[in-house]
């Protein structure tokens, strides 16, 4: 994993053949400090396990895919449930027959690689088992109030 700072407040994180995504990520946002953030990214994976939740049933119902596949789309937060931070993410992905299968990313493997950018949102968010919903949801207010706000650069916002 190479892990670059971009601005004031992201990260350009590259995964790299055989890294595990959601755990590589989980990991760099630790490594930063990071309690609350915005994810998005694509690359080139396999070994891919998709969710899709079953509001009557209360419970995930997996997928997995062991061929090399296309990220073509990934978006998620970062939030802390008590002092674990737990990545919500949900991704597209795409064999050779340019089909799509989307819903709750769960974890893969890179084949290639992979990139996403890591959105620093400097607050904390914080997500709580909420038993009418049956999964864990991100609660209305934040943990600690934001970071002051940053000083303007010169010549932009």
């Amino acid at each position: 994993m190479h892990c670059r700072r971009v601005g004031e407040d992201a990260y350009f994180v590259v995964l790299e053949k055989d890294e595990k995504v959601a755990a590589s990520l989980l990991k760099a946002a630790a490594s930063h400090g990071v309690e609350g953030g915005w994810i998005q990214g694509f690359g080139s994976v396999r070994d891919v396990e998709l969710a899709w939740f079953d509001p009557a049933g209360r419970v995930y119902r997996r997928r997995k895919f062991e061929e090399d596949m296309e990220l073509s789309g990934f978006l998620g937060d970062l939030a802390l449930s008590g002092a674990e931070r737990v990545l919500h993410a949900h991704a597209s992905v795409s064999g050779p027959e340019l089909i799509t299968f989307s819903g709750h990313f769960v974890e893969a493997r890179v084949s290639v690689s992979a990139e996403f950018l890591l959105q620093d949102l400097g607050v904390r968010l914080d997500r709580s088992e909420t038993p009418s919903a049956g999964v864990k949801l991100l609660l209305g207010a934040p943990g600690k109030p934001p970071r002051a706000p940053r000083a303007k650069r010169e010549g932009g916002a």
